[in-house]
């Protein structure tokens, strides 16, 4: 019995996907002793471990690994969700920005934590099929993870463009730490400024109003104190973050070939990823570019799907393991459909 499972390696949250057991997330962390370098715990057990000393890592910075033994135990971590089992069969997220030495590092970290077959993906394809969509589409998909955003063009399944741009959900949380820094000479944890932005942010005109009360410290006496937003106080917090990543989609859509733009422009974007969350930015995206956007109801869980849904439509045998099979997709999903048709 083969357990087909999708790996997803995000920057924030590590997460498993099977179609028939759903989703498992984790946070794709480990605690360190900062003196030792000692592994002290992974995942969940390490957020909530962290006010207990230590050092708090993540090994997927920017879609790139942090160091072997860390990536290793994270991934072994989350691997042992669906362990014991006969054999499994993964599928995992490429960012297009990470190089063959690391890849195969990736691949054998995914054997020494019970994997007996794996193949790599690139995420922003996987996000467009966990989406909904063939790999055979003419389509620009973009997903916006927490520390980088993927983006990748396709013209009838051929892969036009990929590339790996170092804006994402995180640098719009900033957004928010550094406005309340700046306003009221407040600290608050990344966390608490994510809280708001998920609360309250808008890059679209539209969000219900809404406040929340929130705590910081104040910068020159360290004093704790309670601070109350509203919707209207974060208007324009996100222009920075916000014009950097159209920016780069932008830049992206002007290397389209002239000849492609109508094929491509039909579907236009796919947006996908926990970054793209944030109110209005499909609408924002569409308005600026003049390109038509479309968003899964859950984003954020793209690519696990999309990797899960791989690994049920590749064949039974496959010639050969730990490779990047992103350019076979479209032909495999193909046969796959024709073989039901039969």
């Amino acid at each position: 019995m083969i357990t087909k499972i999708g790996l997803d390696l995000g920057y924030a949250n590590i997460t498993l996907s099977d179609v028939a057991a759903g989703i498992y997330r984790e946070p794709s962390v480990a605690l360190m002793d900062k003196n030792t370098s000692r592994i002290l715990s992974l995942g969940t057990e390490a957020t909530e471990k962290a006010s207990e000393g230590g050092v708090l890592v993540r090994p997927f910075k920017n879609g790139l690994l942090y160091s072997k033994d860390m990536t290793g135990a994270v991934i072994g971590n989350a691997v042992s969700a669906v362990l014991p089992a006969e054999k499994i069969r993964a599928v995992i997220g490429l960012p297009s920005s990470i190089l063959p030495k690391q890849e195969k590092e990736l691949y054998d970290m995914m054997v020494e934590s019970g994997v007996a077959q794996c193949y790599g993906v690139r995420r922003a394809m996987a996000a467009l099929i966990g989406a909904g969509y063939s790999p055979s589409l003419s389509v620009i998909s973009v997903n916006v993870g927490a520390g980088a955003t993927e983006i990748l063009v396709l013209h009838k399944g051929n892969i036009l463009h990929e590339s790996t741009a170092a804006i994402g959900g995180e640098d719009f949380d900033r957004a928010v730490k550094d406005y309340i820094s700046e306003q009221g000479d407040v600290t608050v944890s990344l966390s608490v400024a994510r809280a708001i932005k998920e609360r309250l942010g808008a890059v679209w005109q539209g969000k219900p109003s809404e406040s929340i009360d929130i705590e910081g410290t104040l910068s020159l006496t360290g004093n704790r104190v309670t601070m109350n937003l509203t919707t209207e106080d974060v208007v324009g917090v996100f222009d920075k973050p916000l014009s950097r990543l159209l920016l780069e989609i932008a830049d992206v859509v002007k290397k389209i070939p002239l000849d492609f733009v109508e094929d491509i422009f039909e579907n236009g974007i796919v947006l996908s990823g926990g970054g793209a969350l944030i109110f209005g930015l499909d609408r924002m995206i569409e308005r600026v570019l003049e390109v038509r956007v479309t968003m899964p109801n859950d984003p954020m869980d793209s690519v696990a799907k999309g990797l899960s849904r791989i690994n049920n439509f590749l064949p039974a045998r496959m010639r050969s393991a730990n490779k990047d099979i992103t350019s076979q997709l479209a032909k495999l999903y193909e046969n796959r459909k024709a073989e039901k048709n039969t």
